[in-house]
């Protein structure tokens, strides 16, 4: 049985390709901690690219980086700021809640499906571009539910700090 779903993420998504501009924070995008500033990392890496060619991204937009997508490697920017140029960066079109998304694209099932359009000889070589990212199906609902899923899943993750915290 082929999935269908009802869309594809290219008709949800379009790819942000704004120049970056100076004064704003450089951002880096990780595997468990998603988007996070260059400079809090333990693991520094200094950048020799001047702002302007790096890409903007925007509050709600998602960034990924296009090598570890199918691992799980993208970032919800609650800022803006500054990412590389191999990143991916992704602007919703109006009919996905960002934070939703950013929890649909945890999911095991949408992992599967980064690695499936992903290209390269190898798993550490596959890379996920835009343009394969826009055919990916999806089934999703109406924004009200989207919205609710989106809090109900911010609810439980503030309850598993607040658990890890104790």
């Amino acid at each position: 049985m082929i999935y269908e779903g009802n869309c594809r993420l290219g008709d949800l998504f379009t790819s942000r390709r704004e120049k970056g501009r100076p004064g704003l924070p450089t951002l880096s995008v990780t595997l468990n901690d998603g988007l996070v500033n260059r400079e809090d990392m333990e693991r520094k890496q200094d950048t020799s690219l001047a702002p302007e060619e790096h890409l903007l991204v925007k509050p709600g937009d998602i960034a990924y980086n296009m090598m570890r997508m199918w691992q799980g490697a993208f970032g919800l920017a609650d800022r803006e700021g500054l990412v590389s140029p191999a990143y991916v960066v992704l602007k919703g079109k109006g009919s996905i809640n960002p934070l939703y998304a950013s929890y649909l694209f945890k999911t095991a099932r949408m992992k599967y499906l980064f690695w499936a359009y992903s290209y390269g000889l190898t798993d550490d070589r596959l890379r996920l571009y835009y343009p394969d990212f826009s055919r990916i199906p999806l089934a999703t609902p109406e924004m009200k539910e989207q919205e609710r899923v989106a809090k109900l899943m911010g609810v439980w993750d503030d309850a598993i700090n607040s658990a890890d915290q104790m």
